[in-house]
């Protein structure tokens, strides 16, 4: 039983190394070593057990064990492998218990890169798991100045109140944006309890953003910035109590405003993200 889903999962990645080939990309799992050789740091911060996003985990500490994966963590190993007993006998631990052991990862530019855990990182994407615990030691980029290093840094600020990290703008002043939509002002810290009930409400949020109709607001956007636009637009006390039908009826409003302006010529996203 848990080999056939190792053959499937090992299936799974040659497919997805192949059309990684054929775009003329490396099919294998991206090196923070490498990627580090190349960038001015400006030291660690040690950030402990923190629970992460599975979807932001991209990559491997260190080559060693770029090559067992496909981009997705999918396995790349040959069925017979130890690594495929390894990755089986997890799979099995998954199904009858659960992986609760926390993996160790470093973080650099709002993305994750595994130094121990890769097969438990295979295991729970294969299985759809939305998060995982880590230990988490945090790279800092330079600070030279980029768009991207500025919005970064404006996502450190905002998570060393929040404790949030599966939000990312593509635009600068956002994250203290969104600090003022909820309600805080700009160096108040989040309550356990605010995490958790924005967490709620952003988790059927982008489960709404991922309908077509919703990303036809526009494909520019992230969920973050789309989550900005709406509570900026509906307010966040109102939305708190929004069911799922409200929240996409709410989506509907917001595609007709959009609707006007472009009809009178007008970009619809000027004066809302980028004031």
């Amino acid at each position: 039983m848990y080999s056939e889903e190792y053959r499937k999962a090992y299936q799974m990645g040659l497919k997805e190394a192949k059309r990684s080939q054929a775009r003329g990309c490396s099919p294998y799992l991206p090196v923070l070593d490498e990627i580090l050789a190349e960038e001015t740091t400006c030291g660690e911060v040690d950030l402990g057990l923190v629970e992460i996003p599975i979807e932001l985990i991209v990559g491997t500490r260190s080559a060693g064990r770029s090559k067992a994966f496909s981009h997705s963590f999918l396995p790349l190993m040959d069925e017979n492998s130890e690594f495929s007993f390894k990755w089986a006998a997890l799979c099995k631990a998954h199904m009858e218990e659960g992986i609760t052991d926390p993996i160790k990862v470093y973080e650099y530019m709002h993305t994750f890169y595994v130094v121990e855990g890769h097969k438990r990182v295979s295991v729970l994407r294969y299985f759809g798991a939305v998060s995982i615990p880590a230990e988490v030691t945090r790279i800092l980029p330079a600070k030279d100045g980029s768009k991207a290093s500025n919005i970064y840094y404006e996502f450190v600020d905002f998570y060393n109140l929040s404790k949030i990290n599966y939000l990312w703008f593509s635009g600068t002043g956002r994250f203290a944006r969104l600090q003022e939509a909820v309600g805080k002002a700009p160096n108040e810290a989040w309550t356990e309890e605010e995490r958790r009930k924005f967490f709620s409400f952003y988790t059927r949020f982008s489960s709404l953003y991922g309908d077509k109709d919703a990303k036809e607001l526009s494909t520019r956007l992230t969920v973050a910035d789309a989550l900005l636009l709406y509570l900026e637009f509906f307010g966040y006390e109102q939305v708190k109590a929004f069911t799922q039908s409200d929240l996409k009826d709410g989506f509907l409003q917001l595609h007709k405003a959009f609707s006007v302006k472009k009809s009178q010529g007008l970009n619809p996203l000027k004066g809302l993200l980028s004031r």
